[in-house]
């Protein structure tokens, strides 16, 4: 035992019901990143990314906050509110510009993700093509058939997937072939 490990501790749980309160009380947002086409000057896709500022905290780091999330379940929560609300205001950009959403692993393993993507469609009007869902390639480390059924049911729905920050894990490109 040591006083820092206390206190690491207590820390990480004061966080945790930070974290459970702050969605109920509006303190996270959406950030977006534009990807642009080099060639035409376009946005082509903006990338939501969710930021939470913490009433004393103030600005608390995704680095810190979405591990807490992943680890108690909370990131189901956090991610169904992001994906409908970037969804809502994708929808009020112009037709050509996509918006990409994040999705953590946690996510692919609840049964409801599919329904979640239909639901915050059609709540806000964009279609399908609009909309793209990221995925890191821990996911495919996982290489379940669970996680294959989900990705097919969301080509189906037209959602693209695209493979966030590959290559800096351990994937492999049979991974990504499959």
């Amino acid at each position: 035992f040591a006083m820092d490990m206390e206190q690491a501790v207590q820390e990480r749980r004061a966080l945790e019901l930070d974290l459970r309160d702050a969605l109920g009380t509006y303190q996270f947002r959406l950030n977006y990143q534009p990807l642009v086409d080099l060639r035409t000057g376009r946005v082509t896709t903006c990338e939501a990314l969710m930021r939470w500022k913490h009433p004393v905290r103030g600005e608390v780091p995704p680095a810190v906050f979405i591990p807490i999330a992943e680890e108690t379940g909370m990131i189901v929560a956090l991610g169904e509110w992001a994906l409908n609300r970037a969804c809502v205001e994708a929808a009020t950009w112009p037709h050509g510009v996509k918006v990409a959403v994040n999705l953590s692993p946690v996510q692919f393993k609840d049964r409801g993700l599919a329904l979640q993507v239909v639901t915050a469609l059609a709540k806000s009007g964009l279609p399908a093509q609009r909309l793209e869902l990221e995925v890191t390639e821990r996911l495919l480390l996982e290489d379940n058939d669970g996680t294959l059924a989900t990705m097919q049911q969301l080509n189906n729905l037209g959602v693209a997937l695209s493979l966030d920050d590959f290559g800096t894990g351990y994937s492999s490109l049979n991974y990504l072939r499959k």
